[in-house]
């Protein structure tokens, strides 16, 4: 079959024309870029194409079968949702029953429907308006709407990725959200399936992966794969999340919007999923598919430390917890930290609490660092170096311009901790893999 691939420069597209090349059929590539020929079409939905013009063009290329895989997350650019979602794919479809194309299958997004969230979001409001204008025509076509997706050039499961990967991980509100992620390799196997059924396919396909999770599980899956051990887990509100998100439009980036956070926020779960039905198995669970396809953080922040190195910089930074705690108590007169506690406001009995507690903080940051590292202790040495930074600052400006630098070298000392907290690997097995664990059984019985 010659199968016109629409976006196939994208995660899906590529992904689709791989797959049907693979079973020996013929891909025309759809790009905004594409010089016209026999192998490749110029498709840019943002010009309006009459559909005759289209009929037109697909029957020069005897075009069989046509997967429009085309969509934006956010509009720019010249680029708007009316148009790259409903109108141009609109046009094409109509261009494509006149010319007698035998098959269309419309990549749509799961959760488009007619509830007043969906109605709501734009995103969502333009694909269904798009597989309504398909479902409308006489011709036989698929509407599929996969779950979220992840692979190869998914920008969202670089993002999830680099997320998961830092030490402290934020949750959109506590991170309860269902999900059931896909593989964007087995989606396009089933698109392949349903473009060479010799039955007809009319009619939506809702699309998910082999288990159901929560978002947090997801991310803990995320850092399973990449060898990372347990993170600090952050909740964040909802509505912080979404003024995020409004703020995140103004980037230069296509994932992280209002949109999404919708998305986000009502679980992405098929009902039914037909993948099993498609692919004549049951899809692989989120663990399998990033065993076959490691994570690619967009920003990758993962750090292998050999055990040396490691031992190093704890022994230095751990030296310098004690010794600080050990020389302050030895010699509080000579060492100036009464001066210094003085300066920031605890003098007479004030200053002898405000010393012990520090020197007890300073001593406990030493010996864990030495004993049982861990994300959360990493965490406090952090917030302990930096409360004491400003806190000295504040009270002392003179120090932040001291030829010596005293509070200056705070800042390689920071960074040190940063270096052993994103190198730290002793929690290889998270609690939230065992929970992952037991609740992918649950849902899979």
């Amino acid at each position: 079959m010659r199968v016109l691939v629409c976006g196939s420069t994208g995660c899906v597209g590529r992904a689709v024309a791989r797959a049907l090349r693979a079973r020996g059929h013929v891909v025309v590539d759809g790009t905004r870029s594409a010089v016209d020929g026999r192998t490749s079409l110029a498709v840019d939905f943002t010009v309006p194409v009459a559909p005759a013009v289209w009929a037109r063009r697909l029957a020069d290329r005897h075009i069989d079968a046509l997967v429009n895989c085309v969509g934006i997350l956010v509009p720019g650019r010249g680029q708007s949702f009316a148009r790259v979602h409903t109108d141009g794919p609109a046009e094409l479809f109509r261009g494509a029953a006149l010319a007698g194309v035998g098959r269309i299958v419309q990549v749509s997004a799961l959760g488009v429907g007619d509830d007043p969230v969906s109605v709501a979001t734009p995103y969502l409001h333009s694909k269904l308006l798009a597989d309504e204008a398909l479902a409308a025509l006489p011709i036989d076509g698929a509407v599929v709407r996969p779950a979220l997706l992840y692979g190869p050039g998914s920008q969202s499961a670089a993002l999830f990725a680099t997320l998961a990967s830092l030490p402290v991980v934020s949750l959109p509100g506590l991170g309860r959200q269902r999900l059931q992620p896909l593989h964007v390799f087995e989606l396009a196997e089933a698109i392949a399936r349903l473009v060479e059924s010799t039955a007809p396919v009319r009619g939506v396909f809702e699309l998910g992966g082999g288990d159901v999770l929560t978002y947090r599980e997801m991310l803990a899956a995320y850092r399973h794969a990449m060898a990372l051990g347990d993170p600090l887990w952050l909740p964040v509100p909802m509505p912080l999340m979404a003024l995020g998100a409004r703020a995140a439009e103004w980037l230069p980036q296509q994932v992280y919007c209002r949109d999404t956070v919708r998305l986000l926020d009502r679980g992405l779960l098929p009902a039914p999923n037909a993948m099993g039905t498609l692919l004549g198995r049951t899809p692989s669970r989120v663990a399998q598919g990033l065993a076959i396809t490691a994570p690619a953080p967009r920003v990758d922040l993962r750090v292998a430390l050999s055990p040396a190195v490691a031992w190093l910089l704890r022994l230095s930074i751990a030296f310098m917890w004690l010794y600080t705690a050990g020389i302050s108590l030895a010699l509080r007169d000579a060492s100036g930290v009464m001066t210094l506690l003085a300066r920031c406001g605890f003098d007479g009995a004030q200053g002898d609490v405000a010393l012990l507690a520090s020197c007890a903080l300073n001593t406990a940051l030493g010996l864990t660092l030495l004993l049982r590292p861990s994300a959360f202790g990493y965490a406090l040495q952090v917030v302990a170096v930096a409360g004491y930074t400003a806190t000295a600052a504040w009270h002392m400006p003179e120090l932040t311009i001291d030829h010596c630098g005293p509070l200056v070298k705070n800042l390689p000392v920071l960074a040190a901790i940063l270096v052993l907290w994103l190198g730290h690997r002793d929690a290889i097995t998270p609690s939230a893999t065992r929970d992952l664990d037991k609740r992918r059984r649950t849902a899979n019985t």
